[in-house]
């Protein structure tokens, strides 16, 4: 295995030093006895550094005319550089990188002095030095890539309650996209199954990877203290609540104008409670629509739109409240929620954005497919309208079947 790399002293290779009384005929034999010395340190009498001299200069200068004649009994100080790089062994390679880029270009040919107190230990190369600083790059880099893939098996690990719980509930009446657009993402969605109905939640939080991941951590547990102190029957008050937590965590709960602030995230979101006993569908919306597609008579797909603020942000007053908007369900139907990864995302010869249009043109047209297809046939859509642009956003989208009257459940192709 090879020895990690991580300071100067590691990057030591014993060389052959000499004193300022050694002569330039005698750095000449030097040279001539080992060819693979490139560069010869000149010490003081206590061991400290005084100077580097380069073979390939030390040669070019001594083979001048008349220069042997002039220069040989001399001292090697007539050709040494004066200045050149001396580093202590115990920086790191990520500082002894920085010293080497400011010495310029001398330090590629020269190399570097490493002393250990002051006192002479080796030589360095920059090639060395290129190729550890390459391999603690990668290294890091590594490391990063674990931790970014285990954060993921937390927020999948977070995610998995309400899988479950839809899976249960709603076994064959739902399908579900979640795909981050980085390994982790800022996107997050809660469901939680009632006797009379269900309650479910999407939240589309600042940020996508490490940002956004760290905003849903804070979303969950938003919304956890939320369901304990308003329960699960008033998405309004659940986003009130939510909006109160964020800005007290993130310290968002004074004036913009304070100064005082070190960030303004927040999520945008919609919260859902259905009631089945009362057939009624209870929505809060915050910068954030519902679809909802009748599955009788080909009626049209309604967007329902939510209030025009974001929970949590600055702008948001402590006070802030949404509203709910109710409807009666009393015909199957189909609703959606979804993150602005799928609206927004960019495609299709135009190189525009899916928009709510071409979504609700495809709801349309699928209506009647079994959920398992209608979810194919989205994937399918959204990839080839993707193409070969990179990806916006998080994407994340919950489609729940509605059957008011459970005891008679049609087939989702009868029209």
């Amino acid at each position: 295995m090879l020895k990690e790399i991580r300071f100067a002293g590691d990057l030591s290779i014993e060389a052959s030093a000499i004193t300022p009384d050694y002569k330039n005929e005698e750095v000449l034999g030097l040279f001539a006895q080992k060819s693979s010395l490139q560069n010869l340190p000149v010490l003081l009498a206590d061991g400290r550094p005084m100077g580097l001299i380069n073979r390939n200069l030390f040669h070019s200068n001594m083979t001048k005319p008349f220069y042997p004649e002039l220069y040989n009994q001399k001292s090697c100080i007539a050709f040494m550089d004066k200045n050149p790089l001396v580093v202590d062994a115990t920086i790191s390679i990520e500082q002894l990188t920085a010293l080497a880029v400011e010495a310029g270009n001398k330090v590629f040919t020269d190399g570097f002095i490493i002393v250990e107190q002051g006192k002479y230990l080796g030589i360095g190369q920059v090639l060395d030095l290129m190729q550890a600083m390459t391999a603690l790059q990668a290294r890091q880099h590594r490391q990063l890539i674990e931790s970014i893939e285990y954060a993921s098996v937390i927020q999948q690990s977070l995610l998995k309650p309400s899988r479950i719980a839809l899976e249960k509930h709603l076994p064959d009446d739902h399908w579900l996209i979640w795909e981050p657009r980085d390994v982790v993402g800022g996107d997050m969605f809660h469901f939680v199954p009632l006797d009379d109905g269900f309650l479910a939640v999407l939240f589309d939080c600042t940020g996508h990877g490490v940002p956004g991941a760290f905003m849903t951590l804070i979303a969950e547990s938003a919304l956890e203290q939320a369901l304990i102190s308003e329960g699960r029957h008033d998405p309004a008050a659940l986003l009130s609540a939510i909006n109160r937590h964020i800005k007290r965590v993130l310290n968002q709960h004074t004036d913009a104008s304070g100064g005082q602030e070190n960030s303004d995230d927040g999520l945008d979101g919609i919260v859902v409670r259905y009631n089945q006993t009362h057939k009624t569908l209870t929505y809060a919306g915050a910068h954030q629509s519902l679809f909802m597609v009748p599955l009788q008579n080909d009626a049209p797909v309604v967007v329902l739109t939510g209030d025009r603020q974001g929970v949590g942000y600055i702008r948001t007053q402590m006070t802030a409240t949404w509203k709910n908007h109710t409807l009666d369900i009393n015909e199957p139907c189909r609703i959606f929620i979804l993150s602005d990864g799928v609206i927004d995302q960019v495609g299709g010869p135009k190189n525009i954005a899916f928009g709510k249009r071409r979504l609700t043109h495809f709801l349309t047209q699928t209506r009647h497919e079994a959920m398992s297809d209608q979810q194919i046939a989205f994937l399918a859509l959204f990839a080839d309208y993707q193409g070969q642009q990179i990806r916006r956003d998080d994407l994340t989208l919950v489609a729940l079947n509605i059957n008011p009257n459970p005891n008679h459940r049609e087939s989702p192709h009868d029209a």
